[in-house]
C-alpha cells in the first residue's frame, strides 16, 4: 500500500526476486513520495557531519538507481550539468522529473505483468483472520467501485500507516517517555501525545522575467515570520534549497528553480489554531486533540488546507520583503488547481509495535558518531546514519490573541535539529515485522523504532532502503511459505534476503554493512558484505573502512578462515589456496568457497534465550550475543581517571569545573581563570564564561569542563623533567565534534569526536625544559568546541 518511494522500492525489489504478482495501490496519481508528490526536490540522504558534499555510506540500492536516473535527466535538461542546484545537498531534482523516474522504474515490471498498479484508492478496511492480514479493501476517491486485494503479504508503505492502523497491529505515535525505552534524551513525560515532527507544505517556485506576486493569502500577518525565524535573509531563503541555479552555471540556459522548505513553514501538530480546531470539532468531538495520523481523511484535509495557506503566507512574505522573490512564481508542474504539491512533506508517521523497537542508545555511535552504532543487529537489512533531527514540534502563539492570532513553530525541550546523531547503524529485519499480527510488514516511516530514532531514519534514501528491504523479506517469506516473523532468527533465510539485496544483477546492490569505502559497484562488494554480515571479519567499532586494496597479512586472513570454521563452515579447500595479495581478493576467495555451502545457523544455548544472557530473545537486541552492545566498553572512554586521588609525590591533578563545583580529593580546581602565579596554572585569556556543569554524571570529574571555541592556551608551572600526562576531553551531556589538542607542540587530538557521555582519555609522555607545561586547545579558525574535563601530570622516575 502506497506509491511512496518506499512502496515503489518494495514492489520493484519483490519483482526482481521473482514474486509473480504484486499489486501496488496508491492514494493519488503521483509516484515517488518525498522525491515528487511531497516536492522535496533537494534530496536529503545519509549524513555524518554537516553538509560537506559527501556521504558516510556509499549510495546504493534502488536509491542509487533513482539518483543516477535523476542526475541523467538533469544533464539532458541543463546542458550536461547533473547536479544543477548549487546548494546544501548533493543532488536536486524537480518533482516532475523525479516522478517520471519512478514511473520508469516500475514500467518493465508493469509491462511484464508482475506489478499491477491502481491509483486514487485509499484504505477502507483490512481483511484479517486469527491475527493475520489476508487482504485490504480500498475505496476509490474518484467514484470507482471498491477494490479488494487479497494477498499473503501486505506491505504498508502509506503516509500514515493506514493498513497497520486497521489491521489490529500495535502502533504508537508521539513522544516516548524515558521510562518506556530508557532512552537517554527522552523526556520524562510522554505529553503532549500529539508532539511529532511537523509536516511542511513545500513550494516549488520558478524565476520569471516579470514580477509574479501572489495575492495576499487569507489571514496574513507578517508576525508569523518575524519572531524566532526572522533572521532568515534573502540569500538563505533563495539558496538553501535551490533546485536549479540557472545563473550559476554557464552551461545552463534555464531560469532558477527553488524549493521553499524552511522552518517558518513547518506546521506543528501539537495544538491547532482556533479556526482549525473548531472545524475539526465539527466533524467529531475531540478530533482537535487527535494525532494527525489517527484522523480521518476528511479531518486531515482540514489540517492540510491550513498548512497550505500558511506556506502561501510565507511566499507572500518573501515577495514583499525580498526583491528576488518578486519574480518567483509557483510552478505548474503538479497539475493542481492551486499549483501546490499533492501532499505535504511528512517527517513522522505512526510507529510499528514491532518484533524489536529500535532505541536511541542502540543507534548512537559507540564512543563516537563516526564509529559504528552501539548495537549492530544480526538481522540487518539496510544501513543508515543521520542526525537525531526534529524540526520545531511546538506551536507558539505570538500575541495575546493566543490561538486566534499569528503563531510560529518553535522547539520543545531537546527535540530540535542540530543535536547529536547516530553512528553508522544497521536496521534489523525484526523492526519491519509487527509483534502481534502476521502477513504484514512495515515500510516508509511506519517502522519499529522510537520517536527519537524515527527522526534520524526518515530521509529519501532511508525510506527507499526500508521499502527495498521489506520487498526482499516478502519475497523470501513467499518463496518458503514462512511467516516473516520466522525469518530473523534463521540464518538460512537471512542469507537469502541478503543475497537478494546484494546481488546487483538488475540494479545497484544495497549497502547493508556500512563500510565507508567500498562502493557497491566495485568488484568484490557482495563478498565483503557477506563476510561482514556473518561476523567473519574481526572489526572494532572504529573500523568503518575495509581498505579493500590494502595488503593481506597471514594473521588477518587466518582469523577470517578460523571464524568461518568456528561457525560451522567447511574450510579445508581454503588451506590449499595461496593467501591473496589484497583484502578484496581475499574476501572474494573466501566467499567463493562459503557461498557454495548452506549458511550455518546461530548456536542456541537456551530455547528462549539463545545467548543465555538473561534477556529473552523477544526482548534482546542481540539474541546471539550476550548483552545489548556489540562492542566492549573501553575504560579509557568513561571519563573516570585510573587512579582517583591516589598519586605519587610531585603529581599535579586538575579538575576543570565551576566555581562552586564539588571538591575532588587530590585535585585542584581550574575555573577558567587567567594564569595565576599563586596557583602556578591557568589560561592565557579569561575563560570563566566557558564552563559547563552537566550535573548528569555520577562522577564529578566527568560532569564538568572548560571549553574553547577557538584556540586557547593553558599552562602549568612544573620543574624541568619527564612526565606522564593523562588528559580527558569530552562532554557528559552533548556530542562534541572536531576537538583539537596539542601538548608541548605535539598534536595529541585532531578532529576528535566524542559521543554524549563518552570521553577520550589521552596519554602521552612529555619533557619539560622551560619550567612550564603548555596545552593548546582548539584551532584559530574555530568552528567546534574542545572540552577539557581533567588532567593528571605524574613525574616519571629516572
Amino acid at each position: 500500500m502506497g506509491g511512496t518511494e518506499s512502496g515503489c522500492a518494495a514492489a520493484v525489489q519483490a519483482a526482481r526476486m521473482g514474486v509473480k504478482k504484486i499489486v501496488l495501490v496508491n492514494g493519488i496519481q503521483w509516484l515517488g513520495g518525498q522525491f515528487s508528490a511531497e516536492a522535496l526536490g533537494a534530496i536529503d540522504e545519509n549524513r555524518g557531519h554537516g553538509y560537506n558534499g559527501t556521504v558516510p555510506i556509499p549510495r546504493s540500492g534502488i536509491f542509487r538507481d533513482v539518483i543516477d536516473a535523476i542526475e541523467t535527466k538533469n544533464a539532458e535538461l541543463y546542458g550536461g550539468v547533473r547536479r544543477p542546484g548549487n546548494t546544501r545537498v548533493i543532488t536536486t531534482g524537480r518533482p516532475v522529473v523525479s516522478e517520471q523516474v519512478f514511473r520508469e522504474l516500475l514500467a518493465p515490471f508493469e509491462e511484464s505483468g508482475q506489478i499491477h498498479r491502481y491509483s486514487d484508492f485509499i484504505v477502507e478496511s483490512v481483511l484479517t483472520d486469527v491475527n493475520c492480514v489476508h487482504g485490504v479493501v480500498f475505496r476509490s476517491t474518484t467514484g470507482k467501485p471498491n477494490l479488494t486485494v487479497r494477498a499473503k503479504i501486505t506491505i504498508d508503505a502509506s503516509d500514515w500507516g493506514d493498513v497497520i492502523q486497521k489491521s489490529g497491529a500495535g502502533w504508537d505515535v508521539g513522544l516516548d517517555a524515558r521510562s518506556e525505552y530508557d532512552e537517554p534524551s527522552a523526556p520524562e513525560s510522554a505529553e503532549p501525545s500529539t508532539d511529532v515532527n511537523p509536516i511542511t507544505w513545500c513550494l516549488i517556485v520558478e524565476e520569471q522575467k516579470e514580477d509574479s506576486l501572489i495575492p495576499q493569502p487569507e489571514g496574513y500577518d507578517e508576525r508569523y515570520f518575524t519572531g524566532q525565524w526572522g533572521w532568515i535573509d534573502e540569500k538563505f531563503a533563495y539558496t538553501t534549497r535551490r533546485l536549479v541555479d540557472g545563473h550559476g552555471f554557464a552551461e545552463i540556459d534555464h531560469p532558477d528553480v527553488l524549493l521553499i522548505n524552511t522552518p517558518p513553514i513547518d506546521y506543528p501538530l501539537d495544538v491547532f489554531p482556533a479556526d482549525v480546531a473548531m472545524a475539526l470539532e465539527e466533524t467529531e468531538q475531540g478530533a482537535s486533540q487527535k494525532p494527525l495520523a489517527a484522523m480521518t481523511p476528511t479531518q486531515r484535509a482540514i489540517v492540510y488546507a491550513d498548512a497550505q495557506n500558511h506556506s502561501l503566507k510565507f511566499l507572500y512574505y518573501l515577495q514583499q520583503k525580498f526583491p528576488k522573490f518578486r519574480k518567483m512564481a509557483l510552478s505548474p508542474e503538479f497539475g493542481t488547481t492551486n499549483q501546490l504539491p499533492p501532499k505535504p512533506y511528512i517527517r513522522e508517521s505512526i510507529r510499528l509495535k514491532a518484533e524489536h523497537v529500535i532505541r536511541e542508545q542502540e543507534v548512537l555511535g559507540f564512543e563516537a558518531r563516526s564509529n559504528y552504532a552501539t548495537t549492530m543487529f544480526p538481522d540487518a537489512v539496510f544501513s543508515w546514519q543521520f542526525e537525531l533531527d526534529f524540526h520545531p514540534t511546538k506551536r507558539s502563539w505570538r500575541t495575546d490573541q493566543l490561538d486566534k492570532g499569528p503563531w510560529e513553530a518553535t522547539f520543545r525541550g531537546n527535540r530540535r535539529f542540530g543535536r547529536e546523531g547516530t553512528g553508522r547503524a544497521v536496521f534489523p529485519l525484526r523492526s519491519l515485522v509487527p509483534s502481534d499480527v502476521d502477513g504484514l510488514l512495515g515500510a516508509q516511516k511506519n517502522l519499529g523504532y522510537t520517536s527519537i530514532v524515527s527522526s534520524s531514519c526518515r530521509l529519501h534514501d532511508q525510506s527507499i532502503h526500508a521499502g527495498q528491504a521489506s520487498g526482499a523479506v516478502a519475497a523470501v517469506s513467499l518463496r518458503h511459505d514462512v511467516s516473516p516473523s520466522k525469518l530473523p532468527l534463521q540464518r538460512a533465510y537471512l542469507a537469502e534476503i541478503w543475497d537478494g539485496l546484494l546481488h546487483g544483477r538488475d540494479g545497484a546492490p544495497l549497502v547493508i554493512w556500512p563500510f565507508a569505502d567500498v562502493d557497491p559497484l566495485e568488484p568484490g562488494f557482495a563478498a565483503i558484505q557477506h563476510l561482514a554480515l556473518r561476523r567473519l571479519l574481526e572489526l572494532e567499532a572504529a573500523d568503518t573502512s575495509f581498505q579493500a586494496d590494502g595488503p593481506v597479512t597471514d594473521s588477518w586472513y587466518g582469523r577470517i578462515v578460523s571464524n568461518a570454521a568456528q561457525q560451522g563452515y567447511e574450510i579445508s579447500a581454503l588451506h590449499d589456496m595461496p593467501v591473496p595479495r589484497t583484502r578484496r581478493e581475499a574476501a572474494q576467495q573466501i566467499w567463493s568457497i562459503l557461498v557454495k555451502q548452506s549458511t550455518p545457523n546461530w548456536k542456541r544455548l537456551d530455547p528462549t534465550d539463545a545467548d543465555a544472557d538473561g534477556i529473552p530473545d523477544e526482548k534482546d537486541p542481540l539474541p546471539f550475543t550476550p548483552g545489548w552492545k556489540s562492542w566492549k566498553d573501553d575504560p579509557t572512554r568513561d571519563g573516570i581517571p585510573e587512579h582517583e586521588g591516589e598519586f605519587a609525590d610531585g603529581t599535579i591533578a586538575i579538575n576543570f569545573t565551576t566555581a562552586d563545583g564539588p571538591d575532588v580529593p587530590g585535585y585542584q580546581q581550574d575555573i577558567g581563570r587567567l594564569f595565576q602565579p599563586r596557583l602556578g596554572y591557568g589560561w592565557r585569556q579569561d575563560l570563566t564564561k566557558n564552563i559547563r556543569e552537566r550535573d548528569i554524571h555520577d562522577k564529578p570529574l566527568a560532569s564538568s569542563f572548560v571549553f574553547t571555541r577557538t584556540e586557547d592556551v593553558w599552562e602549568c608551572e612544573l620543574p624541568n623533567g619527564h612526565y606522564r600526562l593523562t588528559v580527558c576531553l569530552g562532554d557528559a551531556g552533548h556530542e562534541q565534534l572536531g576537538q583539537y589538542l596539542k601538548v608541548e607542540g605535539k598534536v595529541l587530538a585532531e578532529n576528535l569526536d566524542t559521543q554524549s557521555g563518552r570521553f577520550a582519555e589521552l596519554v602521552t609522555n612529555v619533557t619539560i625544559g622551560d619550567g612550564r607545561l603548555t596545552l593548546t586547545l582548539g584551532t584559530p579558525k574555530g568552528g567546534s568546541n574542545t572540552c577539557i574535563n581533567w588532567l593528571v601530570v605524574e613525574p616519571i622516575p629516572r
